[in-house]
């Protein structure tokens, strides 16, 4: 019994430290040279604690509920998911303010950006989420006029 619980154990753990590594997913390799990670920042691991700071840090933000990555799939491009709760009613900036943060990190590839905000009122925020940071994208050259050029960009 001891031998088929080490075995299980052994096994999740390979298990789960192979989806951590795999280059095709989104996920970090070791290797520099591997373009999958060169194209981006593999798991972001510091970019999202930077942008969770950086969030967290804005007056109107009462409490950072979700903060996530995730990777391209089909239908998708790769980007990020926020919730959060602020303190004004209705007030729309925070929706920007977030999504100024996220255009302005080191978070690679970034592809589109879901900020959902439940204000002091209890009521959902509507403003100008979702964000769209292709490079065919319509309000690209919005986003660099207001907030400058993605610093992976240059």
């Amino acid at each position: 019994m001891l031998r088929v619980t080490t075995l299980v154990a052994l096994l999740s753990a390979a298990l789960l430290l192979s989806s951590c590594t795999t280059s095709g997913g989104g996920g970090r390799t070791d290797d520099p040279a591997d373009p999958a990670t060169a194209a981006g920042c593999g798991e972001c691991t510091e970019e999202l604690g930077a942008v969770r700071r950086d969030i967290e840090a804005l007056p109107d933000v009462k409490e950072l509920l979700t903060l996530e990555t995730y990777t391209e799939s089909p239908t998708n491009g790769a980007g990020v998911r926020v919730e959060l709760r602020s303190r004004s009613a209705g007030d729309t900036a925070v929706v920007d303010e977030v999504g100024k943060i996220l255009w302005q990190s080191r978070i690679a590839p970034l592809d589109e950006v879901f900020v959902t905000v439940e204000d002091g009122s209890g009521q959902l925020v509507r403003g100008s989420s979702p964000f769209d940071f292709t490079e065919a994208g319509r309000e690209r050259g919005g986003f660099e006029d207001q907030w400058g050029p993605r610093p992976v960009d240059e």
